[in-house]
C-alpha cells in the first residue's frame, strides 16, 4: 500500500540531492569568472598567430571582467598544448588559442594523440581567417598559382619552398598543388616565419608563406604575394586565389584560422560568455585595424559554426595528407 507522505518526502530528498549535485555548476557560471583565465598557445612567442592572440587576449578582458594570461607551451606539431587543455579542468579558466594543427593535421601525422579532437574539446569561436598568402623574391617570374606550376615545370629538380615544419599547411598545400599539377616542388622545413624569410630573401628558397610577417618586405617592393587561400580575395584584394588558377579544392579555399576551446564538459554558458566577449573585442576598431595590417581578418562565429567548419576540414584534411605520404619525422 502506497504511503503519501513517506513518498513526498522521498521525493524532496531526491529532488535536494540533485539541486546539490547541479548547484555547484550554476554558481561557477554565474560568478564566472572570478579569477585570471589562462589561454594556452601551442607555438612559438613572437610569431604573427601569437601576436594576434595577444591582442585579442587583451581586448577580451574588459568584456571578460578578468585578466587573460597567455601562456606559449610548444611542442608536438601544438599537440603538447592541446592535450594539457583537454585534460584541465572544464571550469573555463583554461582555453586552448590555436590554429588549426593540432585539430586537424595531426590527426594524420601523429598515431597517437593525446586526446581526441572531436570528443575533447568544446568549440568556443573562430577568431581570424588568415589567407596564408604565397610569397616570393618580386624578381620571380610568376605573379599567380598558374605561373608558378609552369615555372616549376621549366625549372630543373624543381622549385624549393619553405614551409613551417612536416604538415604545416604550407607543407599540405603546395604538395597538393604539384599533385594535381604535376610540377615539381621541394619541401624545405623551417621552424619559423623569420628564418624563412631570411632563406627567401638570400635566394635559397623560391617560395614561402607568411604575408603579415612580411609587411614591410612587401611595402618596400622586395616581396610580393602570388596566391592566396580562400574561395575569395578578402583583404588582399590584389593578389589572386589558387581556385582562380582551377585549384579549388578544400585545401585551397579553406583559409587558416585562429579559435578558442575549452575542455569537453564546460558550461554553455561559460562558452556563450567567452564567444560574445570576442565578438564584442573583434568589433572594436584598434583591433580590427592591428588584425588587417598583419593580414588577419576577424570572425568571431558561433560555437556551432565554428565547429561545422572545422568538421569540414577534420574529414577530408587528414586523408588528403595520408593520399600525399607526408608522414611526421
Amino acid at each position: 500500500m502506497q504511503n503519501p507522505i513517506r513518498d513526498l518526502v522521498a521525493a524532496t530528498a531526491l529532488g535536494l540531492l540533485s539541486l546539490a549535485a547541479i548547484s555547484p555548476a550554476i554558481a561557477q557560471s554565474d560568478t564566472y569568472p572570478s579569477k585570471p583565465i589562462t589561454w594556452i598557445l601551442p607555438y612559438a612567442p613572437g610569431a604573427p598567430a601569437d601576436i594576434t592572440m595577444r591582442k585579442i587576449a587583451e581586448a577580451m578582458s574588459g568584456p571578460l571582467g578578468a585578466t587573460i594570461v597567455v601562456q606559449n607551451r610548444v611542442g608536438g606539431g601544438g599537440t603538447i598544448g592541446a592535450g594539457a587543455v583537454a585534460k584541465s579542468k572544464p571550469d573555463g579558466y583554461t582555453i586552448l588559442a590555436t590554429v588549426s594543427d593540432p585539430l586537424v593535421s595531426q590527426a594524420a601525422l601523429q598515431k597517437n594523440l593525446p586526446y581526441d579532437p572531436a570528443k575533447d574539446f568544446a568549440f568556443i569561436t573562430k577568431l581570424t581567417n588568415s589567407r596564408g598568402a604565397m610569397i616570393a623574391l618580386s624578381s620571380l617570374p610568376a605573379n599567380n598559382a598558374a605561373e608558378l606550376v609552369e615555372l616549376a615545370k621549366k625549372t630543373p629538380g624543381g622549385l624549393p619552398y619553405g614551409t613551417f615544419g612536416v604538415g604545416s599547411f604550407a607543407h599540405i598545400a603546395v604538395e597538393a598543388l604539384a599533385r594535381k599539377s604535376g610540377a615539381k616542388f621541394n619541401a624545405i622545413h623551417y621552424r619559423g616565419t623569420p628564418q624563412a624569410l631570411q632563406e627567401l630573401l638570400s635566394g635559397q628558397i623560391a617560395i614561402s608563406f607568411g604575408a603579415g610577417a612580411a609587411t614591410q618586405l612587401i611595402n618596400d617592393g622586395k616581396v610580393k604575394m602570388i596566391a592566396q587561400l580562400g574561395s575569395t580575395r578578402g583583404l588582399l584584394k590584389d593578389v589572386p586565389t589558387y581556385a582562380e588558377a582551377g585549384f579549388d579544392e578544400l585545401v585551397f579555399t579553406t583559409p587558416i584560422w585562429q579559435g578558442l576551446l575549452a575542455p569537453a564538459g564546460t558550461p554553455r554558458d561559460i562558452i556563450d560568455k567567452t564567444s560574445k566577449a570576442a565578438q564584442v573585442a573583434l568589433q572594436r576598431k584598434d583591433v580590427s585595424d592591428f588584425l588587417a595590417n598583419l593580414s588577419f581578418e576577424p570572425v568571431g562565429s558561433s560555437p556551432e559554426d565554428f565547429y561545422r567548419e572545422w568538421k569540414a576540414e577534420y574529414d577530408a584534411i587528414p586523408a588528403l595528407i595520408r593520399s600525399l605520404g607526408i608522414e611526421a619525422n
